[in-house]
């Protein structure tokens, strides 16, 4: 038999013929090419695409129209995980979806209730992109971190992130539900009738000093902690993105931080 025949007969076989998916409801074929070509369309969103004939007969196909992690953020690549082991990129995506858009997240992390990603990062392909494109993407135990280029920043995107090492991400966290009500930095020496100060140093407590004045105990806080980051900010250096060193060297403590 001819292929343009046997063409013919798989064509008269499989189009306008309807397959569930696993996941995503029914799906119509609207055109045989060969086996590893098939157009289709799914019927509860009109999204037309092309799978092999092997996965819209298993059903083992996804529509990419719908967002499918936390009802916000889209898989458009294939091989975002491989088994049961997700890809770099994938599993800091994932995390950070999880983080703004998971409410069981949200409950036991509020403090990123206020936190959002970009659209253009609600793609998985433009977010693997970006990464690929990062200095300290890939090293590791580094972290993604959205406060340090702009301070206070609740927006996931390409221009607000950076990756940074441990030392560094920890750097600057405010650790609100621990302070008390005195200004960061600042705890009450009942005894003493004073102001104590720390600051935290490669995670042990470093004293600063105390004082009889709240405010003027944060001043003392404030120039210890701006110094130190100097310092950490200098030691890592030749590896950070330039981004990153400045504004780590131009970072400045507030009392309403």
């Amino acid at each position: 038999m001819k292929r343009e025949d046997q063409l013919a007969l798989k064509k008269a076989e499989y189009e306008g013929k309807v397959y569930p998916s696993n996941r995503f409801g029914d799906i119509k074929v609207l055109e045989y090419k060969n086996n590893k070509q098939v157009v289709i369309k799914f019927l509860n969103t009109g999204f037309i695409t092309e799978e092999s004939m092997g996965d819209i007969r298993s059903g083992h196909i996804r529509d990419s129209s719908l967002p499918t992690t936390c009802g916000f953020g889209y898989i458009d690549i294939e091989g975002a995980s491989i088994g049961r082991y997700m890809t770099k990129e994938y599993q800091i995506w994932n995390n950070m979806i999880n983080r703004c858009y998971n409410e069981k997240e949200l409950n036991r992390n509020p403090t990123y209730k206020d936190c959002h990603v970009s659209e253009d990062w609600r793609y998985l392909s433009n977010f693997k992109e970006w990464c690929n494109n990062q200095i300290g993407f890939g090293n590791q135990g580094w972290h993604l971190d959205k406060d340090i280029l702009i301070k206070g920043n609740k927006v996931y995107s390409e221009d607000t992130c950076c990756f940074v090492p441990p030392e560094i991400n920890t750097l600057i966290l405010k650790a609100d539900r621990i302070r008390g009500k005195y200004p960061i930095g600042v705890y009450e020496d009942k005894q003493a009738g004073k102001f104590k100060v720390r600051i935290s140093v490669e995670g042990k407590h470093k004293h600063v000093g105390r004082y009889y004045c709240e405010k003027e105990a944060f001043y003392a806080y404030k120039v210890a902690k701006e110094q130190y980051i100097k310092e950490v900010a200098n030691k890592w250096k030749s590896q950070l993105d330039s981004r990153v060193y400045e504004a780590l060297m131009n970072y400045e403590v507030d009392i309403s931080d």
